[in-house]
């Protein structure tokens, strides 16, 4: 029972912090704290929340275990409304009417919101955010006029604390929109309220600026005023403008421009809903006019119609649609950074490789035989010796071709859309040109993009069409039919079943490039070049295991650093989202992530001057596979070199331009009894080296870690050799 009263009571600064796109509940207790900056309407807005609460989770829109208070936000603005715009002499008089039509609204604006929730979400693909609170609210102040509760007098509400304050008019007016949004119109309040949300967001605090700039100067061409002290106008378009330049769009420079856009039409909205209401005040018939408020109805417009539509386009490009669940600006533009962009172009299909073992692409994108106009994204792939030969003995037979027969793999998941299975191979040097693609399959992986596989051996499909098909499962052989010459594989994306088809840029996922000195690089995305030597890249499966990395799994270091030196042990934690964190005594931890079989290290938090810290920077990447010379580059997270206010100040820049950039490279020298890893980590601004360290890790296949050591301007700044059993034991 404590437990759930303790998440009922923390859902409620939640659904504060909600309405400023944060899930901070320190936010969430500082906005409730201005709201009552007038009390009566601080006090409305909380009842009818807790009302809210108590429906959603007495109904079962939501548990009681639950501290989310999303289902209840638009509840509290409609209680805010109420209690402004309700006449302060029937409220003191007589509370009870008040208190059950606040009770009443809250109900019903917590319905509409689960009911518009959903339709957004199946039709747009977002969230419905406040139109519940923005219809609701329409309603009830038409409800008021129209029962003589509001006539436009006598409803302001005495403020706690009144500080008279001019200022230019720009942050005047600025200040006034910014304390609207917890319905008041004191701008002390304004000027708490943009000071909280630079204290949360930089890059929120400057889209307020960038969209409140475009509301000021068309103000000048208009004639549009307040609604009764609340500037609704000001505070939409300055929603509008956060939303879309760092809320449903990750910072950038085209999602700033898209912010402008945004203001522009929220402001345009806004005038032309900006009605006039009139009505007969008396028997004689006596007219009176009032400002109907659109609350905020243009910001749900706006914002709702623009991401609708830009999440329609065919192919993601900038501005990137913030899809990472992380509402908070600079938290979603890092783990874009680090997570997502680090790995992978958006909008890019990432595919593996359609093959196993070491192959020679003869023909890439753009290639100077086939691969030309709509078709030129596409791959052609053989194999060679080490002297350059693409066949055994004689060139005499199909089967003396290394790649004929070998295995055709799908390059990713998906139905088994069409095929060909009959045509015959060809001699060597012949081609059929009737049949130009020969045996094919082309297997449908959804929102129409399709992956095509040609010049098949005959027969050799074994799948039939409609047949589910499986990543990195066989689905034929490498033939010589149609087009073809000498057997090769052709494969591509493309946007249909058919042969022929225009094809789609793509890329290849987590493959090797052998070099001219016999090592490899490692590539986690990209495009294969004409003449590369590449091949799929095999990691060890099991290097949770080798790392020692499984659910509280603890081990300890002996560190030495600059003269000191201490104990430090870490232990493996999993939180409720199935993050991974490495969590060091020393005060800091490491969020990282085992995919595909190897190692990221995500993000850093805490002391520096830490073994955990040595070995995010040496291992930021890390792949193991064995008997092999290996290297790969990367872009480490910038909380990795840099602490909390360096991070955020880049990441403030960052959509503008990049003032600050982190490089790695590293090499795996690895054996079936070592692995060996070196790596270099740099840090530039503005092109000049700031900042370089050289680090080296040596691993046991049994063992794990068994040293850590990082160097910086050509010296040792720390070394860890972990703790094993046997050194317990001769300590004891």
């Amino acid at each position: 029972m404590k437990k759930k009263a303790l998440q009922f009571i923390k859902a409620i600064p939640h659904a504060y912090a909600t309405v400023m796109f944060s899930e901070s509940l320190g936010v969430g207790l500082a906005l409730m704290l201005l709201t009552m900056a007038v009390p009566l309407v601080g006090a409305a807005g909380l009842f009818a929340l807790c009302v809210a609460l108590l429906g959603s989770r007495l109904l079962g829109f939501e548990g009681w275990e639950s501290a989310s208070g999303v289902m209840a936000f638009n509840s509290l603005l409609v209680g805010l409304t109420l209690g402004y715009y309700y006449p302060l002499q029937q409220m003191l008089d007589n509370p009870l009417p008040f208190l059950a039509l606040t009770a009443l609204a809250a109900l019903f604006t917590m319905f509409l919101y689960a009911g518009l929730n959903s339709l957004t979400q199946s039709w747009f693909g977002m969230p419905s955010m406040s139109l519940a609170f923005s219809i609701g609210a329409t309603l009830l102040w038409y409800y008021l006029v129209r029962s003589g509760l509001f006539a436009g007098s006598g409803f302001q509400k005495p403020v706690l604390w009144q500080m008279p304050l001019r200022l230019h008019w720009y942050w005047q007016e600025y200040f006034l929109s910014m304390a609207n949004i917890v319905f008041t119109t004191e701008l002390w309040v304004g000027i708490l309220v943009a000071l909280l949300l630079l204290f949360v967001s930089r890059i929120g605090f400057m889209l307020s600026l960038l969209g409140w700039s475009v509301c000021a100067i068309l103000m000048r061409f208009s004639d549009m005023g307040d609604s009764y002290g609340m500037f609704f106008p000001g505070f939409n378009v300055i929603l509008i403008s956060l939303c879309l330049g760092s809320v449903f769009f990750i910072s950038s420079k085209s999602s700033y421009f898209i912010a402008i856009l945004g203001s522009f039409a929220g402001f345009l909205v806004a005038y032309a809903l900006s009605a006039r209401y009139t009505f007969a005040v008396d028997i004689a018939g006596r007219q009176q006019v009032l400002w109907v408020p659109m609350f905020a109805l243009p910001m749900n417009i706006v914002v709702i119609v623009s991401v609708y539509a830009l999440r329609l386009r065919p192919k993601q490009s900038s501005p990137i649609l913030n899809d990472y669940g992380i509402l908070h600006p600079e938290q979603a533009l890092d783990a874009y950074l680090s997570r997502y962009k680090r790995f992978s172009q958006v909008g890019v299909p990432q595919l593996m490789l359609p093959v196993k073992g070491e192959w020679i692409i003869t023909q890439a994108h753009s290639g100077k035989y086939t691969h030309k106009d709509q078709w030129a994204f596409a791959w052609d792939f053989e194999m060679q010796d080490f002297e350059g030969k693409k066949y055994s003995e004689d060139e005499n037979e199909l089967k003396d071709y290394y790649c004929y027969g070998k295995p055709v793999l799908a390059a990713a998941g998906g139905y088994l859309a069409k095929l060909v299975n009959w045509i015959p191979d060809n001699p060597i040097g012949s081609i059929n040109t009737h049949d130009n693609w020969g045996n094919y399959i082309a297997i449908n992986h959804g929102y129409g993009f399709f992956t095509f596989y040609a010049h098949l051996k005959e027969g050799s499909i074994k799948h039939k069409e409609g047949d589910w098909i499986k990543q990195g499962e066989k689905i034929a052989l490498v033939g010589s039919s149609g087009r073809s010459p000498v057997p090769h594989l052709h494969f591509n994306a493309q946007s249909g079943a058919e042969a022929g088809s225009p094809t789609l840029f793509s890329h290849l996922v987590n493959y090797r490039v052998k070099q001219s000195d016999g090592s490899y690089k490692l590539m986690s995305s990209g495009v294969a070049d004409e003449d590369d030597q590449i091949s799929s890249f095999d990691p060890k499966e099991n290097l949770t295991a080798i790392l020692k990395l499984g659910l509280n799994q603890e081990q300890s270091f002996k560190v030495e650093c600059e003269g000191e030196s201490w104990i430090e042990n870490w232990k493996v934690d999993i939180d409720l989202l199935g993050v991974h964190r490495l969590v060091s005594d020393r005060g800091c931890s490491l969020e990282y992530s085992i995919f595909s079989g190897i190692f990221n290290a995500l993000g850093f938090k805490g002391n520096k001057r830490s073994a955990l810290s040595a070995f995010a920077l040496a291992a930021s990447r890390f792949a193991w596979a064995e008997d092999q010379i290996l290297f790969w580059e990367d872009e480490p997270a910038l909380s990795l070199l840099l602490g909390k206010v360096g991070k955020n100040l880049a990441l403030f820049l960052f959509p503008l331009f990049r003032p600050l950039r982190a490089g790695y490279r590293a090499s795996l020298n690895a054996t079936t009894e070592k692995l060996s890893l070196s790596s270099m980590i740099s840090l530039k601004g503005i092109g000049m080296k700031l900042r370089e360290y050289r680090a080296f890790v040596e691993l046991h296949p049994r063992e794990g870690l068994k040293l850590i050591e990082l160097y910086e301007k050509g010296e040792k700044y720390l070394s860890a050799s972990r703790i094993t059993d046997a050194d317990t034991k001769d300590t004891v």
